[in-house]
């Protein structure tokens, strides 16, 4: 089969459907209809003569040639973003399109000013298009992985061969408890020791559970936060303890909403970086912004 550029579009909306397990994610993402979505489903079935996938009343499944497609054509969308990425800076202006992904509530976070690269990254590069899509960690690593992303601000929480962390900065985490808490008379007491603190539920973040609970092997975590904010309106209900940024934290902290368990005796250290895909050619768009947002870490004042 010879690829045109018809099945490279229907390839693309394929893909779509598969990572939003359906149509209605895809829907939004590509800006399509349903009918649009399944012409171009109908069209790739038909061209390769197989049944990628069922859709219907009982939801979204793929066949066994549904999974081979996809994970084929991983490869063949990479060298495309590559591709792109090497000439669309051939002429004397730098153009395209950079797509950042940011983890979720760092906006709190002066040791971070993203927006402050952002204006650099504007009066630099004018005419390159940028998008930004804030999410958990676990969603940007999919994202960036899958070619949905170009360039991630996320803690590296995890050990990934094909992504490349450049360090940033690092963002300490307090354990926190609410207002109506057990404990939260008892923050600031000298005397608080980790079973007093174990002896209560725990809110954990899906990507860090273990980190989270490293302090306290015999703590129960019945709670868990998909992402930063989750993990916040958790804790403030007063049924849980968790850890939060302190940076995010001050919001509640300063209005007696929150207080720190054990004046921060148990603080974490989440180590935050740029990561990239590993196989990747950055285009002059993406260097620039990687530049501006290690300028504006690190206080340089003109990174031009």
């Amino acid at each position: 089969m010879q690829l045109a550029p018809a099945d490279i579009r229907a390839l693309q909306v394929f893909r779509a459907v598969v990572e939003h397990q359906g149509f209605l994610g895809a829907q939004v993402a590509l800006g399509l209809s349903q009918p649009a979505i399944s012409q171009h489903l109908k069209s790739l079935e038909e061209r390769l003569g197989a049944v990628l996938c069922h859709r219907g009343r009982q939801g979204f499944a793929l066949t066994e040639q549904g999974r081979l497609v996809y994970e084929e054509s991983r490869p063949l969308f990479s060298a495309l973003g590559a591709f792109n990425s090497a000439v669309q800076h051939l002429g004397h202006d730098i153009r395209g399109m950079v797509r950042l992904g940011v983890v979720d509530n760092t906006i709190t976070n002066p040791d971070l000013p993203v927006s402050v690269a952002l204006h650099r990254f504007g009066l630099i590069a004018p005419d390159v298009s940028l998008g930004v899509k804030v999410a958990a960690p676990e969603e940007l690593i999919t994202e960036l992985s899958n070619g949905h992303l170009d360039i991630a601000i996320m803690p590296a929480f995890m050990d990934n061969d094909s992504i490349v962390f450049i360090p940033m900065i690092l963002e300490y985490h307090a354990l926190f408890c609410g207002k109506t808490h057990p404990l939260y008379q008892r923050a600031d007491e000298p005397g608080l020791t980790r079973d007093d603190v174990a002896a209560h539920p725990f809110v954990v973040r899906r990507y860090a559970s273990s980190q989270d609970l490293s302090e306290f092997p015999n703590a129960r975590a019945t709670a868990a936060a998909s992402n930063m904010e989750a993990q916040a309106i958790l804790i403030l209900s007063g049924r849980y303890i968790g850890f939060l940024p302190e940076h995010y934290a001050q919001i509640w902290s300063r209005q007696d909403e929150l207080r720190c368990l054990g004046q921060s005796q148990w603080r974490q250290i989440s180590r935050f970086g740029i990561a990239v895909r590993r196989s990747d050619r950055q285009s002059a768009a993406q260097k620039i912004l990687i530049r501006e947002l290690l300028c504006a870490c690190t206080g340089t004042p003109d990174a031009a």
